[in-house]
């Protein structure tokens, strides 16, 4: 779950996924992507009649336009949909910024934001990207192909421990989560699965890749049918009807259930997640079977591998931190390895082994926040929560 605030140190008069508090006195609002933990304060009416009355404008991707579109049509006049790798002009009180949208791979529409003036600055909200395509964003190049300075990268950093340190690709999961399927299914018609996932939205590539390799859409609930039939891609890879499909998800009485087809179906379960799968875990595969539950790795965030490789290519001055997960040990660890990374890979200094010895001797007490059987519920769907002092 995203911890950022909305505001960036480099340009504090705009406000980024965060609509509430402070935030609600900014000159211009940008929206990375259309999850829960990205939008608060989005749906209140005070914020949508601030917008509309002082003549501010939110600026988001094409896709997540058309979700808001749905969803608030109040503000509809004060979306400016943003064009990928092209720069788009915001107009401020004391200064003018280009702003140019990059997209993320997180979900349907996400992008990230690199924000441009006297200081070069790139959010990335959520993403995952091919680390092999860095470098061909053109947004990271000047017109002379030279490549940008970048003074401060605000992270995604929900994995970004080392104990992550690599995830498959998601064409991977995806694979392996339709096959899973399509052998289970074809057995009988009482025969069907229902998909576990860990968090209730962030599921879109799967379920759009689930209609495309297998023709049949998934059966959610009419909550979540609500959000994702938003989703242009969306529309025909999900369901109400539960006799449309032999695929469920989200379909019972909250996300983390099915509907009642216990007694007269024979049930495969498919439990979605990646905090489960840490280095170690993957050494066997990307899935393991136990009993009538298989479990599967797939992650729509960046491994701490490729978070590195973001760093890397970028070389930012600064690295700010976009998830901490209020366990100290853990949120100290993602720090350091933060630090690590802007010296280049150096060996930490005494004092900053001292600060990983802390974290080995403590991991015991965290391990039961990602032991095997926990979803990771609080990355999409859960309200804002404060920092704790480290």
């Amino acid at each position: 779950m995203s911890t950022f605030q909305g505001k960036l140190a480099e340009m504090p008069e705009i406000s980024i996924d965060r609509f509430d508090g402070s935030n609600f006195e900014a000159e211009a609002f940008f929206l990375s992507h259309c999850h829960t933990d990205h939008m608060v304060g989005l749906q209140d009416p005070k914020f949508q009649q601030n917008l509309v009355e002082n003549n501010r404008f939110l600026y988001l991707s094409h896709v997540s336009a058309q979700i808001l579109k749905n969803m608030y049509p109040k503000i509809a006049n004060n979306l400016v949909e943003l064009d990928l790798h092209y720069p788009t002009t915001v107009p401020l009180k004391g200064r003018v910024l280009a702003v140019m949208p990059i997209p993320a791979g997180h979900c349907p529409g996400s992008v990230m934001f690199l924000f441009e003036t006297d200081q070069n600055v790139l959010y990335t909200g959520d993403y995952r990207i091919n680390p092999g395509d860095i470098s061909k964003f053109k947004a990271f190049y000047d017109s002379y192909n030279n490549r940008k300075r970048i003074d401060a990268v605000y992270l995604d950093t929900t994995f970004f421990l080392k104990e992550y340190a690599r995830f498959p690709k998601r064409g991977e999961s995806l694979d392996e989560i339709c096959t899973i399927i399509k052998e289970w299914i074809s057995r009988s018609d009482k025969h069907v699965v229902g998909l576990n996932t860990s968090a209730k939205y962030g599921y879109e590539y799967l379920f759009m890749e689930i209609f495309k390799t297998l023709k049949m859409p998934v059966h959610v609930n009419d909550e979540i049918y609500e959000f994702y039939s938003r989703v242009p891609e969306l529309d025909q890879a999900v369901t109400r009807s539960k006799h449309l499909t032999k695929i469920h998800s989200a379909c019972g009485s909250t996300y983390t259930v099915i509907c009642a087809n216990t007694v007269a179906y024979k049930i495969k379960t498919i439990k979605i997640s990646a905090f489960r799968w840490k280095s170690e875990s993957l050494q066997n595969g990307i899935s393991e079977s136990h009993h009538n539950t298989h479990f599967v790795c797939y992650s729509t965030h960046a491994s701490y591998e490729e978070g590195v490789e973001l760093l890397k290519f970028l070389k930012p001055k600064k690295v700010e931190a976009n998830v901490l997960h209020k366990k100290p040990t853990v949120d100290r660890e993602i720090l350091a390895n933060i630090e690590e990374n802007l010296r280049g890979g150096e060996e930490p200094e005494t004092k900053k082994i001292k600060l990983f010895e802390v974290v080995e001797e403590e991991r015991g007490e965290d391990v039961a926040r990602v032991s095997a059987d926990e979803d990771e519920n609080f990355i999409l769907d859960s309200p804002p929560r404060r920092l704790s002092t480290l």
